[in-house]
């Protein structure tokens, strides 16, 4: 009976159990499922924010499966419940988010509207990582403190958001946590209001708080939920307050956090002396940030001495401070320091007192030398940049002051000489940088070569020459090495790099090395980073080097000599690979993409540039169909061909530049999936069709937006307003037409640069009141433009640079804001050539470097106040400019053009013009200039055009006019290097790619648009860019210019084009000319030369136009050899002593023909019946006037430019008695 009992008692405990571990099981799994609920809901409320790149956002999280298993989730082993979730940076902003202005752009359109009640199923969370999610204040209005039912949640990140109101109310309430990251947490920029963080309520027993850049001030008055009052957060260990907007009264509020171990107040505004007394409160404590602040005074001994109670501090950074000497001497109270910054500090005292210090920096201090005074034998590191050491002995010699050295750097500390033995011995240095310097001589191997340990070597920046020396291979223990930007040559053969096993990063970029890349290259197994760019290697890429360096991360090839064909699928096994730059400057070798047929890559590139050198058929890489991880891909200069690889933003979600400009894609622009990309440029193709008119849906995030050089047409869509962070846009050079949206000046707030040119639209486009405050650069030529300008048009004086306006039909006068749009600017640039402005050229306070008026109808004289002292290019030519030259040209210290032609200027060509050092163009012609031709000119050693011609000169041409040599440099076209910004010195590579740089035009687009008249090969042409730098020649036609011509000249052996017809000189043709081995045109017609066409002209090979015609030259003409055969009877006619071919006069019979004509000549002319020969010549001249009149009363053009004429004429009668009865009056005085 008992044992039955036993027995039904236990039972009923074995169900009872049952039932038990059934309900919990039955409990877990609702658990379970409403966990599994809330994390599709997350999903689901974030898709609805991004609707692009669904794939790519959680695709692991799907109604199936554990979701245990899913990505940025962690369960507890046990019970399977969630205990961490990291679902920060869900938008891929992680690089960006020191970017502030890349942070609002992204966030302000992005905002993640994200509840916070999903977060309460998770009943066993302890880690939330929310951060760089752009949340919004829904956050906490949809009830972020019923998060406090999480009573495990012990770590919240929610930084990088935009979670405006005031927070901390309802984090008082969640008192379990102990990490609380809320850096950024409210999208503070400098224009955001700052916030007052007085009344602070925070759990008390948080340990960790970060609360950088957010724009706080006030103090810090702790309390805790409701009205109890939280004197201390005594568990309190980390602080973090950096980049905010605090005094020095908030130092006392800290003194109770006494359990702090880290303290950063980096970037507040701190001012006073250091609170040494305040922060010996703080026992603990193990570090402190006070850097970047104003503070500036040193405590008394008394107060330093309470620092000795900070047994633990070992960091200090007290950087971009103005402390006096004494505050050395103070901090060596600290026992335990060990870590100090000092950085750009000045006045420093002496170091010695800091004997215990491990790791010091000093850079940027305003060193001459080391304060030293004794060894500081345990110092480690020490960075010494950006200092002013001069002699690289006196400062090396200095180190031996730190025998236990590790690290060295002296970047840019302007050290120049040789680096030689007198370099200390450091036996235990492993990282020295001396890059950015004037080090010159060859490569000190020997000074280094005790240095056994050393593993990184940056000599990078200097002025090494000579080759690599082969003792290179000592330092054996070398990992990184950088030799980059110095002018190294030789070849690489015997230089030890063979035997460095160790080596991971290898730059050699921007040097001269020659020679075939050595084979044994593929024995350094270890290499990541390996770049040779910018030399001359010649030969072929060997590829056992490329197949056995599967460690590479990090490839540039480019700028070489390279032959041959380079196979892109010897990659195929680099697993790591990430970075391949190959950029061909027009060697002869070429990169096959497709071979073998079908290859797929292990890799996964974030850089790829192949530009210029893809030769495989003229197709896209189909390796790319494989590659999702591309940031950056440029396949510019390539001839590719077929449809618009739109399929390459698709495959790529990650990708922010892509470069497709100068191939030969064709089709329309089709982009229907949402982009991340931020610069795109598509330009010279043969792109057709319209521009898509949904753009700010397909690139929302665009920044860069070039699409110029094709063929689009229709109207630029008003879509364009909402690309709302676009930065640049070019449109220039296609069939755009309509009007420009007025939006497009006004309302993208972010446009810098506006490129319209060639196209054919229309409208008052510059009319009214507009705000061009962003823009630096405006370009709105050759069009159809029409209307005043407005006068009430505000600018950005600091910003506006560049404003063209030239080739449209603007009237009216100029405003002065645009002689005042740039007035702080370093380059500014205006051109407004060939419209119809009229008026005078108003004063300004800008002083343009490019000034292009040109072929308008301004009048008056050039103002006295006009701003010339950093003009280099001037075009006042084509006007109804009046008057003298005015004296502020003497200002033009630094002008390389100066055309003033085709106006009515007067009097004497002023001799300061050959001041005047580096102009290169002087264009004067077409004015009524009077006088000789003054000497001083010949001073103009760099000129290469002078036009002087269709004036009033007299007297003779000077002698020394061969003293003019040409230039010796390229001043019309600018060459714009790339910067990649990728750090070669750290294994773990970092890759950065600049919109800025990546942004600039390229080098045929950048030259200097300088434009100038000249008449040469008897055709008025126009000459622009960088021909100019090639192009010379000498105008003096049409003037009344008397002697012989200077033989001097035929020593101005690289004119290209001479024109001296139209005068009165007489005498031979100098035989010098024969010197003349580049010249293409000659022109000497209308003269009074005689003597015979010199022989030796023959030797001119290059010459194509040669007039002599007109001219009283005599005797045979030279063989017709060489380019004199190709001259027709025009180039002599009007010499009728000149005989031979191709003249009809044979010169057997030329002296019967002279004597017949001389006869002739000598009959009286008056033998003929005077009445009927005045009757004939009235009835003729009535005739015609009759006619004349008719014609002006028909055509109104041909009447207008009559009475311009007649006007002209006026002028010139004007002001040539002005100039004759001025200097009557001037000399009768004298």
């Amino acid at each position: 009976m008992e044992s039955w009992c036993f027995v039904k008692h236990k039972a009923s405990l074995l169900i009872f159990m049952m039932l038990l571990i059934f309900m919990l099981g039955w409990a877990q799994g609702i658990y379970i499922e409403d966990e599994r609920k809330a994390l599709l809901e997350i999903k689901a409320s974030l898709l609805e924010v991004s609707n692009f790149n669904t794939e790519n956002l959680l695709p692991t999280w799907v109604d199936h499966g554990k979701y245990c298993d899913w990505e940025r989730i962690k369960c507890k082993t046990t019970s399977g419940f969630v205990t961490d979730l990291s679902l920060g940076d869900m938008f891929s902003m992680e690089e960006h988010a020191q970017d502030t202005f890349y942070a609002l752009d992204i966030s302000r359109a992005l905002i993640w509207p994200l509840n916070a009640s999903l977060f309460l199923n998770f009943k066993e969370l302890r880690r939330l990582d929310l951060s760089l999610n752009c949340i919004g204040n829904t956050f906490v209005s949809s009830g972020l403190e019923r998060l406090s039912e999480l009573k495990k949640l012990e770590n919240l990140n929610l930084g990088y958001n935009f979670i405006e109101t005031n927070i901390f109310p309802s984090l008082s309430e969640l008192t379990s946590l102990k990490i609380l990251n809320l850096t950024h947490v409210n999208g503070y920029n400098m224009k955001s209001p700052t916030h007052d963080i007085s009344e602070f309520r925070i759990s008390e027993n948080l340990e960790v708080l970060d609360l950088t850049k957010n724009g706080y001030y006030g103090t810090l008055h702790m309390q805790g939920s409701g009205s109890q009052e939280t004197s201390k957060l005594r568990r309190l260990k980390s602080l973090n307050l950096a980049f905010n907007h605090f005094n020095e009264t908030l130092i006392p509020t800290l003194t109770t956090f006494t359990s702090l171990q880290t303290l950063n107040l980096r970037f507040n505004s701190l001012s006073g002396p250091f609170p040494s007394q305040e922060i010996s409160e703080l026992t603990n404590l193990e570090m402190l940030d006070m850097s970047l602040n104003s503070l500036n005074v040193t405590p008394s001994i008394q107060d330093c001495k309470s620092l000795m109670r900070l047994e633990r501090l070992g960091s200090v950074s007290l950087a971009h401070n103005n402390f006096n000497k004494s505050i050395i001497s103070c901090l060596s109270f600290l026992p335990s320091l060990n870590i100090l910054d000092l950085s750009h500090s000045y006045n420093l005292g002496k170091l010695s007192s800091l004997r215990e210090l491990k790791t010091l920096d000093m850079s940027t201090s305003g060193l001459w030398s080391l304060p030293l005074n004794g060894t500081m034998s345990n110092l480690l590191h020490l960075n010494l940049d950006g200092n002013n050491f001069l002699l690289v002995d006196d400062i090396m010699s200095s180190m031996a002051a730190f025998p236990s050295l590790r690290s060295l750097s002296l970047v840019d500390c302007d050290m120049s000489g040789k680096l030689f033995a007198n370099v200390p011995n450091f036996p235990y240095l492993e990282v020295l940088v001396l890059s950015e310097n004037n080090l010159n001589g060859t490569l000190p191997m020997e000074a280094l070569a005790s240095f056994h340990r050393l593993k990184l070597l940056d000599l990078s920046f200097n002025n090494f020459i000579g080759s690599i020396p082969s003792t290179i291979k000592s330092l054996s223990s070398l990992q990184v090495v950088s030799f980059a930007y110095n002018s190294l040559n030789g070849s690489l053969y015997n230089d030890g790099f063979c035997d460095l096993n160790n080596l991971h990063v290898l730059d050699l970029s921007d040097n001269m090395f020659d020679g075939n890349l050595p084979k044994c290259f593929s024995c350094l197994s270890s290499l990541k980073l390996f770049d040779i760019s910018s030399n001359q290697f010649t030969g072929i890429i060997p590829p056992s080097l490329i197949v056995n360096l599967t460690s590479l991360e990090y490839v540039d090839f480019s700028y070489n000599k390279f032959e041959g064909s380079f196979l892109f699928s010897l990659f195929f096994n680099h697993t790591k690979l990430q970075f391949f730059r190959f950029e061909s400057g027009g060697e002869k070798i070429e990169v096959e993409t497709e071979e073998p047929i079908g290859w797929i890559p292990m890799f996964q590139l974030k850089f790829l540039e192949l530009s210029n050198c893809i030769k495989n058929g003229s197709v896209v890489p189909s390796f790319l169909l494989h590659q999702h991880m591309l940031g950056v891909l440029d396949l510019s200069h390539n001839s590719l061909e077929g449809q618009v690889p739109n399929w390459l933003l698709k495959n790529n979600k990650n990708l922010e530049v892509l470069k497709l400009k100068d191939n030969s894609f064709r089709g329309v622009i089709d982009m229907r999936y949402k982009s991340n990309i931020q610069v795109l440029d598509m330009s010279r193709n043969h792109i057709t069709g319209t521009i898509p008119d949904n753009l700010q849906s397909l690139i929302p995030y665009i920044r860069y937006l070039n699409f110029s050089s094709n063929e689009l047409d229709g109207v630029i869509p008003t879509s364009m307003l909402d690309l709302t962070r676009l930065w640049i846009l070019d449109l220039s050079n296609n069939k755009l037409s309509g009007k420009v949206p007025k939006g497009l000046f006004t309302n993208l707030s972010t446009m810098e640069i506006l490129k319209l040119s060639n196209n054919t639209l229309y409208g008052h486009v510059l009319s009214g009141n507009l705000s061009l405050g962003s823009f630096h650069t405006l370009q709105l030529d050759n069009n159809c433009f029409t209307g005043d300008i407005g006068i009430n048009i505000s600018v950005n004086s600091m910003l506006l640079n560049v404003l063209d306006i030239s080739e449209n039909r603007f009237t009216g006068r100029i405003p002065s804001w645009m002689t005042n749009m740039c007035s702080y600017s370093d380059y500014c640039e205006l051109v407004a050539r060939n419209n119809r402005l009229e008026g005078q050229f108003p004063c300004g306070k800008t002083s343009f470097e490019f000034l292009d008026i040109s072929q308008n109808s301004l009048s008056g004289s050039i103002p006295s106040c006009i701003n010339l002292k950093d003009t280099k290019h001037l075009h006042l030519g084509s006007n109804r400019f009046t008057g003298v030259v005015p004296d502020a040209f003497q200002n033009l210290t630094n002008v390389l053009t100066l055309d003033i032609s085709q106006n009515y200027f007067s009097g004497r060509i002023p001799e300061f013009l050959g001041e005047l050092s580096n102009l290169r163009i002087l264009l004067l012609g077409k004015n009524n200039f009077i006088g000789s031709i003054p000497e001083k000119l010949c001073q103009l050693n760099n000129v290469s055009l002078i036009d002087l011609s269709s004036n009033f000169l007299t007297g003779l041409i000077p002698r020394c006019l061969n003293n003019i040599t040409g230039p010796k440099q390229l001043d019309f076209i600018q060459k714009v290097m790339v910067d990649y910004g990728v750090d070669p010195f750290w294994s773990d590579l970092v890759l950065q790619y600049h919109i800025g740089d990546i942004s600039r035009p390229d080098s045929d687009q950048f030259e200097t648009r300088d434009e100038v008249h000249f008449t040469t090969k008897n055709n008025p042409l126009f000459y622009k860019g960088n021909i100019l730098d090639y192009m010379s020649g000498l105008d003096l036609s049409s003037n009344k210019l008397t002697g012989v011509i200077p033989e001097e000249l035929g020593m101005l052996t690289h004119i290209l084009a001479l024109n001296l017809s139209h005068n009165k000189l007489s005498g031979p043709i100098p035989v010098s000319f024969s010197n003349l081995s580049q010249i293409e045109s000659l022109d000497l017609s209308s003269n009074s030369l005689s003597g015979k066409v010199q022989s030796e002209l023959i030797q001119l090979t290059k010459l194509e136009v040669f007039n002599v015609s007109y001219n009283n030259l005599s005797g045979r003409l030279p063989e017709r050899k060489a380019q004199f055969g190709t001259f027709s009877k025009e180039s002599y006619e009007g010499n009728p002593l000149l005989c031979g071919a191709p003249l009809e006069n044979n010169c057997t019979t030329t002296q019967q023909v002279s004597e017949s004509s001389t006869k002739k000549d000598t009959e009286k002319w008056d033998d003929i019946d005077k009445a009927s020969f005045y009757g004939s010549s009235c009835s003729t001249w009535f005739v015609f006037m009759l006619g004349f009149v008719a014609i002006l009363y028909i055509n109104p053009y041909w009447r207008r430019r009559w009475l311009e004429f007649v006007e002209e004429c006026m002028y010139t009668c004007y002001y040539f008695l002005y100039d004759y009865v001025r200097y009557l009056y001037k000399l009768f005085h004298e």
